[in-house]
């Protein structure tokens, strides 16, 4: 008996079994895969990214090495969300080098759709 009054003993015929998570590492995996594949949809390559990561994380299970699916995954969700980071980042200083300002970019939007564009700003501002 310990000092908390339990009498376990481990049976030492029964084979270990590791605390890590082997469908948590093939969710990173896939999960880091789509992130990469989807990393110009930013609605679908940030959540699926940091679920990589995340599910990569969890799937040590308490041990201090991942295993390599689990690395593998968490590797392409970290590229992923660099690289959507960066594709909309790039996107944002063209439009902004491009048309000078924000307002700049929605008067030339509005220009293309034929819209006025204080039309188009009463729109923005009301939501």
């Amino acid at each position: 008996m310990d000092m908390y009054g339990s009498s376990y003993q481990p049976n030492p015929n029964q084979p270990y079994r590791s605390r890590r998570s082997a469908r948590m590492e093939a969710a990173s995996l896939i999960l880091g895969s789509i992130a990469l594949l989807s990393c110009t949809c930013l609605y679908l390559a940030v959540p699926c990214g940091a679920l990589a990561v995340i599910f990569a994380t969890l799937s040590r299970g308490g041990m201090m090495s991942y295993t390599s699916k689990a690395q593998i995954g968490m590797i392409l969700g970290i590229i992923a969300l660099i690289a959507t980071i960066v594709l909309y980042a790039s996107v944002l200083w063209y439009a902004i080098h491009q048309y000078g300002s924000i307002d700049g970019f929605l008067k030339a939007y509005s220009d293309m759709q034929g819209m006025d564009y204080n039309e188009l700003m009463k729109q923005f501002m009301a939501k």
